[in-house]
């Protein structure tokens, strides 16, 4: 027997879901697919908010998004150019920063390497691969956010903190789960990233 699941369970669909819920906050009828979202200027605002909201919230660090140690190479030339989806990036010494997208020693004052160099990064996830805590926590955020700059409503503004709140704590519980911290042999344990 085949099971056929709805179209809530479309992965390909929750981008565009959540620019709903977005859209619902200022009273805006739902879009029904991908070229309305490209055609309806509320929908692209709402996208816009929702992409810029995504990053901020990613860019705190969260264990599924970063690496430790991870290895760049050297091309040709001796520059390590930087992906355009790395969100933040470091070496443990503090020393090799990114410099117009390529990695850069300051002590060196170069960007030349000869060697790979192993730095921690935090990565941009695209939207619809984020688990749904993590989903949930930004759609709250993000329509809290876009009814402020499209509606200035106050009221709605505080009473949609709360579900802020508690998408947050959520998404924090979702990431204990796969960071696996533990206070006997884990570094992290007790830190609690704040994106406010």
């Amino acid at each position: 027997m085949i099971t056929t699941l709805g179209q809530e369970y479309d992965s390909s669909k929750f981008f565009l879901q959540s620019v709903n819920v977005l859209l619902q906050m200022i009273n805006q009828l739902p879009l029904n697919d991908d070229v309305e979202l490209l055609e309806v200027l509320e929908g692209q605002l709402a996208s816009s908010v929702l992409i810029e909201t995504k990053k901020e919230v990613l860019s705190s660090k969260w264990d599924f998004n970063s690496d430790t140690n991870y290895s760049f190479p050297p091309d040709v030339n001796g520059y390590i150019s930087i992906p355009a989806n790395v969100l933040d990036i470091t070496d443990s010494t503090g020393d090799v920063i990114m410099r117009d997208w390529r990695l850069y020693s300051k002590s060196g004052q170069t960007a030349i390497f000869a060697e790979p160099v192993a730095v921690d990064v935090v990565w941009d996830i695209e939207f619809n691969n984020l688990t749904h805590p993590l989903r949930n926590f930004i759609t709250v955020r993000a329509a809290r956010k876009f009814q402020a700059r499209q509606v200035m409503d106050t009221s709605v503004y505080s009473y949609s903190q709360a579900d802020e709140d508690d998408a947050y704590l959520a998404a924090r519980r979702s990431e204990g789960f796969t960071g696996k911290y533990n206070m006997l042999t884990s570094g992290n344990y007790g830190t609690f990233y704040k994106v406010r």
